[in-house]
């Protein structure tokens, strides 16, 4: 399966992520990539739909957190952060339910191509 992603690269772009949008629009998903290996955490801010987590390492699954749901009452303290189970170098995040109609599961292995 080839899909499009937008690629949140600054430091601005991944905490906005998908929030304010009412939908992917012309995307698949978001990948954000950092630069370092850690336990990167993703919450819900300003979201309006649900979404599926994917943390890759090097491009391999190392966990999944399938339809988050959003959170419009939420302060920025009381939103609900999602961390990987291990280190990842990057998260993309996709439609909640995608993850699973794709089947994609730990361990399963994802090319970025340009």
């Amino acid at each position: 399966k080839v899909i499009t992603v937008q690629v949140a690269a600054t430091l601005f772009q991944q905490k906005k992520g998908l929030g304010g949008r009412g939908d992917m629009g012309k995307i698949d998903g978001m990948l954000f990539p950092f630069d370092t290996d850690g336990r990167h955490g993703i919450v819900m801010r300003d979201m309006e739909f649900s979404i599926d987590i994917v943390w890759l390492n090097n491009g391999t699954v190392v966990d999944i957190a399938a339809e988050a749901p959003v959170e419009p009452k939420a302060t920025e303290a009381s939103l609900k952060r999602y961390y990987p189970r291990i280190d990842a170098n990057a998260v993309l995040e996709l439609p909640s339910g995608k993850a699973g109609e794709y089947g994609l599961k730990i361990g399963d292995t994802l090319e970025h191509v340009r």
